[in-house]
Protein backbone atom coordinates (compact mmCIF):
# COMPACT_ATOMS: atom_id res chain seq x y z
CA UNK A 1 0.00 0.00 0.00
CA UNK A 2 1.56 3.29 -1.07
CA UNK A 3 1.44 6.60 0.82
CA UNK A 4 -1.48 7.99 -1.21
CA UNK A 5 -3.64 4.95 -0.44
CA UNK A 6 -2.75 5.18 3.26
CA UNK A 7 -3.65 8.88 3.32
CA UNK A 8 -6.97 8.19 1.60
CA UNK A 9 -7.76 5.49 4.17
CA UNK A 10 -6.93 7.91 7.01
CA UNK A 11 -9.58 10.35 5.74
CA UNK A 12 -12.23 7.66 5.28
CA UNK A 13 -15.17 8.11 7.66
CA UNK A 14 -16.54 4.58 7.30
CA UNK A 15 -13.80 2.23 8.49
CA UNK A 16 -15.93 -0.29 10.39
CA UNK A 17 -19.31 -0.16 8.70
CA UNK A 18 -21.26 -2.56 10.96
CA UNK A 19 -20.16 -0.75 14.12
CA UNK A 20 -20.61 2.73 12.72
CA UNK A 21 -23.97 1.92 11.09
CA UNK A 22 -25.17 0.55 14.42
CA UNK A 23 -24.17 3.73 16.26
CA UNK A 24 -25.78 5.95 13.61
CA UNK A 25 -29.04 3.96 13.53
CA UNK A 26 -29.20 4.04 17.33
CA UNK A 27 -28.61 7.80 17.27
CA UNK A 28 -31.45 8.31 14.78
CA UNK A 29 -33.72 6.03 16.81
CA UNK A 30 -32.90 7.93 20.01
CA UNK A 31 -33.52 11.24 18.24
CA UNK A 32 -36.93 10.00 17.07
CA UNK A 33 -37.92 8.73 20.53
CA UNK A 34 -36.68 11.94 22.13
CA UNK A 35 -38.90 14.08 19.89
CA UNK A 36 -41.85 11.72 20.38
CA UNK A 37 -41.43 11.74 24.15
CA UNK A 38 -41.32 15.54 24.26
CA UNK A 39 -44.48 15.79 22.18
CA UNK A 40 -46.27 13.19 24.29
CA UNK A 41 -45.24 14.69 27.64
CA UNK A 42 -46.16 18.24 26.59
CA UNK A 43 -49.50 16.98 25.22
CA UNK A 44 -50.26 15.08 28.43
CA UNK A 45 -49.35 18.19 30.43
CA UNK A 46 -51.69 20.26 28.28
CA UNK A 47 -54.47 17.69 28.73
CA UNK A 48 -53.90 17.73 32.49
CA UNK A 49 -54.15 21.53 32.66
CA UNK A 50 -57.10 21.75 30.26
CA UNK A 51 -58.99 18.43 30.59
CA UNK A 52 -62.17 19.57 28.84
CA UNK A 53 -60.35 19.57 25.45
CA UNK A 54 -60.02 16.16 23.75
CA UNK A 55 -56.50 14.66 24.24
CA UNK A 56 -55.81 14.15 20.51
CA UNK A 57 -56.55 17.83 19.99
CA UNK A 58 -53.76 18.63 22.47
CA UNK A 59 -51.44 16.28 20.61
CA UNK A 60 -52.23 17.90 17.26
CA UNK A 61 -51.98 21.45 18.65
CA UNK A 62 -48.62 20.73 20.29
CA UNK A 63 -47.33 19.04 17.13
CA UNK A 64 -48.15 22.21 15.16
CA UNK A 65 -46.59 24.32 17.92
CA UNK A 66 -43.36 22.27 17.94
CA UNK A 67 -43.22 21.78 14.16
CA UNK A 68 -40.54 24.49 13.60
CA UNK A 69 -38.33 22.82 16.19
CA UNK A 70 -38.92 19.41 14.59
CA UNK A 71 -38.04 20.81 11.16
CA UNK A 72 -34.90 22.43 12.56
CA UNK A 73 -33.84 19.15 14.16
CA UNK A 74 -34.52 17.25 10.92
CA UNK A 75 -32.33 19.75 9.07
CA UNK A 76 -29.59 19.36 11.69
CA UNK A 77 -29.76 15.55 11.72
CA UNK A 78 -27.25 15.11 8.84
CA UNK A 79 -24.78 17.27 10.77
CA UNK A 80 -25.31 15.10 13.87
CA UNK A 81 -24.78 11.96 11.80
CA UNK A 82 -21.59 13.37 10.23
CA UNK A 83 -20.29 14.33 13.66
CA UNK A 84 -21.14 10.86 15.00
CA UNK A 85 -19.24 9.28 12.09
CA UNK A 86 -16.19 11.39 12.89
CA UNK A 87 -16.37 10.46 16.57
CA UNK A 88 -16.88 6.74 15.93
CA UNK A 89 -13.95 6.89 13.52
CA UNK A 90 -11.74 7.81 16.49
CA UNK A 91 -12.68 4.45 17.97
CA UNK A 92 -13.14 2.30 14.87
CA UNK A 93 -10.09 3.69 13.02
CA UNK A 94 -7.51 2.54 15.57
CA UNK A 95 -9.15 -0.88 15.83
CA UNK A 96 -9.07 -1.15 12.02
CA UNK A 97 -5.35 -0.25 12.03
CA UNK A 98 -4.68 -2.74 14.81
CA UNK A 99 -6.40 -5.51 12.85
CA UNK A 100 -4.33 -4.68 9.74
CA UNK A 101 -1.12 -4.75 11.76
CA UNK A 102 -2.10 -8.04 13.42
CA UNK A 103 -2.62 -9.54 9.96
CA UNK A 104 0.87 -8.39 8.94
CA UNK A 105 2.28 -9.91 12.12
CA UNK A 106 0.46 -13.15 11.43
CA UNK A 107 1.91 -13.18 7.90
CA UNK A 108 5.41 -12.77 9.33
CA UNK A 109 6.01 -9.29 7.94
CA UNK A 110 8.29 -6.84 9.73
CA UNK A 111 6.29 -4.11 11.49
CA UNK A 112 7.08 -0.56 12.48
CA UNK A 113 5.73 0.87 15.73
CA UNK A 114 1.97 1.30 15.64
CA UNK A 115 0.89 4.90 16.16
CA UNK A 116 -2.60 6.33 16.01
CA UNK A 117 -3.64 9.79 14.86
CA UNK A 118 -3.86 12.67 17.31
CA UNK A 119 -7.27 12.60 18.96
CA UNK A 120 -7.81 8.87 18.38
CA UNK A 121 -8.73 6.59 21.24
CA UNK A 122 -6.75 3.58 22.41
CA UNK A 123 -3.24 5.12 22.56
CA UNK A 124 -2.31 2.71 25.36
CA UNK A 125 -3.45 -0.17 23.14
CA UNK A 126 -0.87 0.84 20.54
CA UNK A 127 1.86 0.85 23.20
CA UNK A 128 0.81 -2.60 24.42
CA UNK A 129 0.70 -3.90 20.86
CA UNK A 130 4.16 -2.49 20.11
CA UNK A 131 5.56 -4.25 23.20
CA UNK A 132 3.93 -7.51 22.13
CA UNK A 133 5.28 -7.18 18.57
CA UNK A 134 8.79 -6.54 19.89
CA UNK A 135 8.57 -9.65 22.06
CA UNK A 136 7.20 -11.82 19.23
CA UNK A 137 9.80 -10.57 16.76
CA UNK A 138 12.57 -11.21 19.29
CA UNK A 139 11.29 -14.75 19.88
CA UNK A 140 11.09 -15.31 16.12
CA UNK A 141 14.66 -14.09 15.73
CA UNK A 142 15.90 -16.42 18.48
CA UNK A 143 13.95 -19.31 16.96
CA UNK A 144 15.40 -18.59 13.51
CA UNK A 145 18.94 -18.43 14.96
CA UNK A 146 18.45 -21.76 16.75
CA UNK A 147 16.95 -23.27 13.62
CA UNK A 148 19.94 -22.05 11.60
CA UNK A 149 22.37 -23.50 14.17
CA UNK A 150 20.60 -26.87 14.01
CA UNK A 151 20.82 -26.88 10.20
CA UNK A 152 24.55 -26.08 10.33
CA UNK A 153 25.05 -28.78 12.97
CA UNK A 154 23.07 -31.31 10.90
CA UNK A 155 25.10 -30.60 7.74
CA UNK A 156 28.39 -30.96 9.69
CA UNK A 157 27.39 -34.42 10.95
Amino acid sequence: MDAAEKKALRKQLYVNQPFQRSVISRTIMQWYFYLSAILLVVSLGSAWVNPEVFALKHLFRNFIYFLPGVIASVLLLPLFIYDMLKETNKIAGPIFRLRCEMQKLKDGQQLNDLRFRDGDSWEELADDFNSLVAQIQNERRVYDENDQKQKVYATNQ
